[in-house]
């Protein structure tokens, strides 16, 4: 079986460490794969795709990165629709050369009438991390701004139902699929009533590789192990919800304690592109806000899988902020590290953190998320013990074994 994967930019991310297990995954199954994309920046990569001895490195076939991704800065959705039909005319053409038996889309299904009126042959399977409609924009921009948004979100129900398989990556995204998408549905249920073979749209957990990754640290931990973020420098995660905490837990511990304390230490890491301008911009309003609290911060930008494992072994508690997150793959890599995550109550860490028990579940305040991180720091033998209930949960849960078998059965039923 041949497997094509049709992904718009490999950098630093949930969706990118998606494509990666799946290729890796349908690798492992003895499936051929390519991976198709506009970028993947050697510096700014997951090491799997890194060269010259990433294991899927020479799988990756890149087209198109003299395509803007924006015009002067605006229409970036419309340049990414661009820059998608550009690489799936590419994967049509590579058919001519490959017979190519699934090709795997995901983010955007703009593409997918191009996939199933040249490549009818091929099954077609969109995975669907979030729909694009409902991610935070900025709304500035008037009525045009609002029509062609209306116009992409048509566009984006319209096609999503045209895959052969439709897969997301949990149960709250599938709500808001159900939700939002009447016109999707609509469809659906009348394809069903016309007797035709019609798949049930998917859940697929992402898995937590762990083959590559060190094992879970087993000392104890301790009042001054550091608390730790791990996000890409977007606005939609919310980071400045832990500076904000952190500020509030540090005032309650002087008022208990009536003396200034000795506190662990802030880490906030993760995916930093240079060329992005919200990096760019957040990370100094970050900055701008640690200073206006008080609050001394280690901000490490852009760092290595191996700065990364190491974070997550030594926390305290990973802080996951992100509110209505799709997914998340943070509090999985926080549990098989031994360390708990604290994270908001809604979204996709409903389904992976069991609160209070490998972790804390709160309301996205300075209020809530300093009082949990204050419980820790009074009893780091309770994030101890959270630590390893979340190793043996992301073991039993959301381990690579499962995972593949279900992706098995969904590469054959395409």
């Amino acid at each position: 079986i041949h497997v094509v994967f049709v992904h718009l930019d490999l950098g630093i991310g949930g969706a990118e460490q998606l494509v990666i297990q799946l290729a890796k995954a349908s690798q492992d199954l003895g499936y051929r794969v390519d991976i198709v994309t506009t970028r993947c920046d050697q510096d700014h990569c997951f090491a799997a795709v890194k060269e010259p001895d990433g294991v899927l490195s020479n799988n990756v076939c890149i087209y198109g990165r003299w395509i803007p991704p924006n015009i002067f800065g605006i229409a970036t959705a419309f340049m990414s629709t661009i820059r998608m039909i550009y690489i799936t005319y590419k994967v049509i053409k590579l058919q001519r050369h490959k017979s190519v038996d699934v090709v795997v889309v995901d983010v955007l299904p703009t593409s997918l009438p191009l996939l199933l009126s040249w490549m009818s042959t091929a099954g077609i399977l969109f995975y669907c991390h979030f729909p694009d409609k409902l991610l935070l924009r900025n709304n500035r921009g008037g009525i045009i701004k609002k029509w062609y948004r209306k116009l992409l979100d048509a566009v984006e129900e319209s096609t999503m139902g045209l895959a052969d398989t439709l897969v997301v990556n949990s149960q709250f995204t599938l709500s808001q699929v159900e939700e939002h998408f009447p016109v999707l549905y609509s469809r659906r249920n009348k394809r069903q009533q016309q007797h035709q073979i019609l798949q049930p749209i998917e859940v697929l957990y992402p898995a937590l590789d762990t083959s590559n990754m060190v094992q879970a640290n087993n000392r104890d931990k301790t009042k001054l192990s550091p608390i730790v973020s791990l996000n890409r420098f977007e606005r939609k995660k919310n980071i400045g919800l832990l500076i904000r905490a952190y500020a509030y837990m540090t005032e309650q511990i002087k008022i208990k304690e009536n003396a200034s304390p000795l506190l662990p230490p802030l880490v906030i890491a993760g995916g930093y592109d240079t060329q992005n301008a919200e990096n760019v911009e957040y990370r100094g309003e970050l900055g701008a806000l640690a200073k206006e609290l008080g609050v001394l911060v280690d901000f490490r930008l852009d760092i290595s899988d191996e700065e990364r494992a190491t974070l997550f072994q030594t926390a305290l508690c990973v802080v996951y902020t992100p509110d209505r997150e799709h997914f998340g793959i943070v509090p999985l890599e926080a549990g098989f590290a031994g360390t708990p995550c604290l994270a908001v109550n809604s979204g996709g860490p409903i389904e992976t953190v069991r609160d209070n028990e490998t972790g804390f579940l709160r309301e996205p305040t300075p209020e809530a998320f300093g009082d949990a991180l204050f419980v820790l720091i009074e009893d780091p033998q309770k994030a101890t013990r959270m630590g390893q209930a979340g190793r043996n949960h992301v073991e039993t849960i959301f381990g690579t074994k499962r995972f593949e078998k279900e992706w098995k059965v969904l590469v054959e039923e395409t």
